[in-house]
């Protein structure tokens, strides 16, 4: 669905089907003024009667067909003292799905409705033009690329025909429609266009570059999904190596891939002893946006959890649900989706020089496999004992951690994976668990997350809890015990990193892959959790990156 913004009277406006959002007790002539001018017959429908404004509830209002603004779609918000912005996410999703059902072709949204509420909300019009274009096409995602169908997808990721937005991230999602112009599933296609539809005459500088931020980081959490998504026989170590490839061509990123023998000679040892029992061969991936003049600013380095597909190793897990465990590479996901939406980001070259560093491989059982009890010597040259190789992805981000440090004098390190079920039992399935030492980083982190409407929560990292990783045999265990699972995980990756450099740690275990659709993510499955949060970490350090960082 492409994005517009028409500039006349509103006697000009144009659209099937126009979306407006109401709080409980509002009138829409007060709501929008210049679009009853426009559509005269809404002062005297029946169905405006039907207007409550209740939370969730939908009215649609019909004028003739013939005119130009023949119908409007009324959601309700509830009562104004409850407003926030993640209802308003909510509506305009549920909104924008219900007129794809209706087949409706394209949309209208009123600027003046959101200048109403975002003086309800204390916010500005800019963030609500990005948070409606946002939620308006995330909530068309599908995820259709493997069901049969006419040139359909083939192993490694290519697919039939993409929409627009995953088009310009590189995703793997595709449908294709049957003659009667439905999807071969039934389901109609998307909206051609939705218009953001103002009463200036030119569409202000701001309100521009806020919607096409949204459409960016909506293409770059969309390739997230997808790759997620993605079977473990389709969504491969290499094709996600392919992927950044490809990236870094179409936006003039740097790409560096390691393969086995690099792995090896680098001494990543622990990354090696997760990789060494897979057919599939593994990759490190670096992937780099260097603004010019920018070459010697210290990194924002991104790190990203790649396990394509986890059985458990040797520790192997029980059957059920193991499926889901296509979608342990969420963090990797996030790190290319995060440069999906950099690649299309207006004002990219005012961000700072970004690094994003995915280990990435299967984690499988078989005659070359680690098994438990093996000593790996790691990156940094301590030692690990492995007592359990289903915590396999903290022996491949330690190994990256320590290469950041190694070549970059970051900025600051940030890690995403989907590390612990621990975490999920902690915080649910829509919490992120962020740990760090750095109350500034922790403050940036959470502020970010407030500003996209992601569930993140401060967990400890409490010295007496690290004794917990100690060894008969080597400097340190993959694990600890059951009991504190996900802070364990934590401290275990705290040991590599050095004194002076600022880290933090994201745990998405539960929010990064999950059961149950919502109106942003209606796909059960992969999420794209923090792929906005690092475009909004990346906008906070902007101007902030001029310490020296090439090691």
């Amino acid at each position: 669905m492409d994005i517009r913004f028409h500039n006349a009277s509103a006697g000009d406006w144009r659209a099937d089907c126009t979306l407006i959002f109401t709080t409980e007790g509002q009138r829409i002539q007060e709501v929008a003024p210049a679009l009853c001018k426009a559509a005269p017959w809404l002062e005297i429908t029946p169905a405006l009667r039907d207007i409550t404004g209740k939370k969730n509830e939908q009215v649609v209002l019909y004028g003739h067909p013939d005119l130009p603004l023949p119908r409007v779609l009324s959601s309700g918000l509830g009562k104004a003292a409850s407003l926030n912005m993640q209802t308003l996410r909510d509506a305009v999703a549920k909104a924008v799905t219900a007129c794809r059902a209706r087949s409706y072709e394209t949309l209208g949204i009123p600027v003046e409705v959101l200048d109403g509420l975002a003086e309800t909300l204390g916010s500005s019009r800019e963030e609500l033009v990005k948070e409606t274009v946002a939620a308006a096409l995330l909530s068309l995602y599908r995820c259709d690329a493997y069901r049969s169908q006419k040139n359909g997808p083939t192993p490694g990721g290519k697919a039939a025909g993409k929409s627009a937005a995953a088009q310009k991230a590189g995703s793997t999602k595709g449908t294709v429609e049957n003659a009667a112009g439905n999807d071969e599933d039934g389901t109609p296609p998307d909206p051609r266009w939705l218009a953001l539809l103002f009463t200036e005459k030119t569409t202000p500088d701001a309100a521009h570059r806020a919607a096409r931020e949204a459409e960016a980081e909506a293409a770059g959490i969309m390739l997230a999904q997808d790759l997620s998504n993605g079977p473990a026989n389709y969504i491969t170590p290499d094709v996600l190596a392919q992927r950044a490839k490809k990236l870094a061509s179409s936006h003039g990123f740097s790409c560096t891939v390691f393969g086995p023998e690099e792995i090896r000679k680098r001494g990543m040892g622990a990354f090696w002893a997760v990789a060494r029992g897979a057919r599939e061969e593994p990759r490190f991936i670096v992937l780099e946006h260097c603004p010019k003049g920018k070459e010697k600013d210290a990194p924002l380095v991104l790190i990203g959890k790649g396990i394509t597909f986890d059985t458990g190793g040797i520790s192997l897990k029980p059957p059920a649900k193991m499926h889901e465990m296509k979608g342990d590479m969420g963090g990797a996901a996030a790190v290319l989706g995060f440069f999906a939406a950099l690649g299309q980001m207006p004002g990219a070259d005012e961000l700072p020089r970004v690094v994003g560093l995915i280990p990435t491989t299967e984690n499988m059982p078989g005659g070359n496999a680690t098994r438990p009890g093996d000593v790996v010597v790691t990156h940094s040259g301590k030692t690990v004992e492995i007592l359990n190789t289903d915590a396999e992805g903290r022996l491949i981000l330690c190994d990256a951690i320590s290469y950041a440090q190694k070549e970059y004098a970051p900025l600051a390190v940030v890690d995403i994976a989907t590390l612990t079920g621990a975490c999920v039992i902690a915080l649910g399935d829509y919490g992120t668990g962020l740990f760090t030492g750095d109350k500034e980083l922790r403050a940036t982190l959470m502020d970010a997350a407030e500003k996209t409407g992601d569930l993140f929560w401060p967990l400890p990292l409490w010295d007496e809890y690290d004794s917990n990783l100690k060894s008969d045999v080597a400097d340190m265990a993959n694990i600890g015990p059951r009991e504190g699972g996900s802070i364990n995980a934590a401290l275990f990756l705290r040991r590599f990193v050095e004194k002076g450099t600022r880290w933090a740690h994201l745990d998405i275990a539960g929010p990064g892959y999950v059961a149950k659709g919502s109106p942003l993510h209606p796909v059960p499955g992969g999420t794209g959790v923090g792929v906005r949060v690092f475009c909004e970490l990346a906008r906070h350090f902007s101007g902030k990156e001029k310490k020296k960082g090439a090691r």
